[in-house]
């Protein structure tokens, strides 16, 4: 039995050269594009204008809504 080891030894580091020099990851591949997507530049645009829009927008995002009074009466 100590006689074949070195053999399955040089064996199996065949097979691992072999599998380790023709491996090739897959990665996933993009399908066709359909008539609704957007380029990378589109998208950059997109997110320039919201961001534009939110530096417009004054102090008063930060106040919390006034509580509107349910009751009919009038406190003095």
């Amino acid at each position: 039995m100590l006689n074949v080891l070195p053999e399955i030894g040089a064996i199996s580091a065949i097979v691992a050269l072999y599998l380790i020099a023709t491996w090739k990851p897959r990665l996933p591949q993009h399908a066709g594009s359909g008539e609704d997507t957007r380029t990378v530049w589109q998208l950059i645009a997109d997110v320039e204008a919201e961001r534009r829009q939110r530096e417009h927008v004054g102090r008063h995002r930060f106040r919390e809504p006034a509580e509107q009074s349910t009751s009919d009466t009038r406190h003095r």
